[in-house]
């Protein structure tokens, strides 16, 4: 592994002299500090230097603090951005933090308050770049392996072919889950320094993690499906799923722009079969509504009704709906209404098998302009259940 020996880079955006040459003096022993004298040149330099930390003034003539901070969050949504503000001007500050700063420094500022906050703030951009980074390299990943699966499926036969690939997956997955490993420990080591901000880099890794686990379920699945044998059943509670699978859908929630309305309650259904199909399952059905609606203003609704003897998970989102003609092909292997490199015509194939390898049942009622519902239809084990809507 390289380490990087750069410093990072804080750029100081004030129109005072006094107040950019007091900080450049302060934190120059462990930054690279850059200054602009107002907002136009401060976004030039962050467009051009890509700092860790912006330390910007509220008030500057010409162009504010306030419309520098738009126009910086327009660019730049991870860099770590402290305002500095003077007395009576405690109102705007708290407006800067709701249009994305991290922070605010009153004027004149503490020195060691400073510092803290310098070290505070870098160390968090840090780690958003390398969270960001690290979750699109998943998603690459996670786009060749269904590539590559796809092609493997097309052949006649999937035994030896499925083993090999299976084998091959969980390699780099074991991998990817020691270098998790790792940055859970160092996640650890930096508490004191990330302060509230752990908790949530902690959940991110939790989630990251669970979803690889996931993924080394999978392949397990594939190798012992080439022995004709899919794993064997046993008790699923269906809330733990459902809290499994909302878990590994919100990433893919929040990077499409997309709302999740849900409501899970254990009302004591425990289905026959294999977790990590299940959760597979619907998650290919949730991918593809996430996949259907407008990023923005797109709904999904995720709901259960228990009875005695089923229960129905319905997938409802308000996309734009599909022709009675594409329906007719919905569980057609290869068949997709999506861009080239999208999808492979395969997630509802997979999640119609599942359903029906539990004895279960999956319907979709759609119309253009309308939206889409999918319900799974699954038998319970358990007799002592409740609704719920």
């Amino acid at each position: 592994m390289v380490c990087s020996t750069e410093r990072p880079k804080i750029l100081v955006i004030d129109d005072e002299i006094g107040t950019r040459e007091s900080l450049r003096f302060l934190l120059k022993n462990d930054y690279d500090v850059i200054c602009a004298d107002c907002v136009d040149r401060g976004v030039q330099q962050a467009r051009e230097s890509h700092p860790d930390l912006i330390i910007m003034d509220i008030r500057m003539p010409g162009k504010n603090g306030i419309q520098g901070l738009r126009e910086l969050r327009a660019q730049d949504a991870l860099t770590s951005v402290i305002m500095l503000t003077g007395f009576g001007a405690l109102e705007t500050a708290q407006e800067a933090i709701r249009l994305g700063a991290n922070d605010y420094v009153n004027k004149p500022f503490d020195t060691s308050a400073m510092l803290s906050l310098a070290s505070r703030f870098t160390q968090r951009s840090h780690m958003e770049r390398k969270r960001v980074r690290m979750l699109r390299e998943l998603q690459d990943m996670n786009s060749r392996l269904v590539e590559d699966l796809a092609a493997k499926e097309r052949l006649a036969n999937l035994g030896q072919t499925s083993a090999e690939f299976a084998h091959d997956l969980r390699n780099p997955l074991m991998i990817v889950m020691g270098y998790i490993n790792m940055l859970d420990q160092q996640l650890a080591k930096a508490r004191d320094m990330l302060g509230n901000e752990f908790e949530q880099a902690a959940d991110y890794l939790e989630v990251i993690e669970k979803n690889l686990h996931r993924c080394y379920d999978l392949a397990q699945l594939w190798q012992n499906a080439n022995k004709g044998d899919l794993g064997q059943f046993k008790p699923v509670p269906v809330a733990s799923m459902i809290e499994d699978l909302v878990m590994s859908v919100e990433p893919l929630m929040a990077a499409a722009d997309v709302t999740m309305e849900y409501s899970i309650e254990d009302g004591g259904a425990v289905i026959n079969g294999s977790h990590a199909q299940l959760v597979r399952a619907i998650h290919n059905v949730i991918s593809n509504a996430i996949d259907a609606v407008t990023p923005g203003v797109g709904v999904i609704r995720l709901s259960c009704i228990y009875s005695d003897s089923f229960v129905e998970i319905k997938v409802t989102d308000n996309g734009s709906g599909m022709s009675p003609e594409v329906l007719k092909r919905m569980f057609e292997p290869y068949y997709t209404t999506k861009p080239k490199g999208k999808g492979t015509g395969l997630g509802t194939v997979i999640a119609h098998r599942i359903v029906e390898e539990h004895g279960g049942t999956i319907t979709v009622t759609s119309a253009v302009g309308s939206g889409t519902t999918v319900g799974v239809k699954l038998p319970v084990m358990s007799e002592s259940v409740s609704a719920l809507s």
